[in-house]
């Protein structure tokens, strides 16, 4: 009787002690690539299971629909911007749970094919194909609208932009320790 309580309550205590981080970011902004590489991916490493990430890489930009139905999206950056958010989107549609490494990897390159060669090296050569096919067609495009409609939606005029449990989060202090704020996993 006891296993069984404890497994129908471990999910529930599991969820109760998740974070919500939402962070909106562009592929070759700095302050972004700092927040990934230097606190987002080492608090991931070293305290799994603690956030519960949504990452919506597009940044300052727009996306326009042409007579033949195609998107076009421009970024801040330029287009190796755009090509870079779009291989993160569809790193994040393939991998809903296991992305945060391959965007991590991506976040601050120069090329698209910087990206194929340093990122996707390690995946099998199917996945690989599949990434690159996305990243270079109108499906990642789709992605890229997708992630701008989010961060307009969103009113996000600074990047990176992140939400704890749904909460700007200026980031003048470490987010570990705002994430820790919320769950007594740290």
């Amino acid at each position: 009787m006891l296993v069984l309580l404890v497994a129908f309550l471990f999910p529930v205590l599991l969820q109760a002690q998740q974070v919500n981080v939402t962070i909106f970011t562009e592929s070759q902004c700095p302050y972004c690539t700092k927040l990934l590489r230097e606190q987002i991916w080492p608090f991931y490493v070293n305290r799994p299971g603690i956030m519960n990430l949504q990452i919506v890489p597009f940044g300052k930009g727009d996306c326009t629909y042409d007579y033949n139905r195609n998107f076009h999206c421009t970024c801040m950056h330029g287009a190796t911007e755009c090509d870079l958010n779009r291989l993160q989107n569809c790193a994040i549609s393939y991998f809903p749970r296991r992305h945060l490494g391959l965007v991590t990897c991506l976040q601050g390159l120069t090329t698209l094919r910087e990206g194929f060669s340093k990122c996707l090296s390690r995946l099998s050569p199917n996945t690989q194909r599949k990434l690159i096919e996305c990243a270079t067609t109108q499906t990642g495009e789709l992605l890229n609208y997708y992630s701008m409609v989010n961060t307009h939606r969103a009113g996000v005029r600074i990047w990176p932009t992140m939400y704890v449990n749904g909460v700007f989060f200026d980031r003048s202090y470490p987010v570990e320790h705002k994430l820790c704020e919320h769950t007594a996993w740290c």
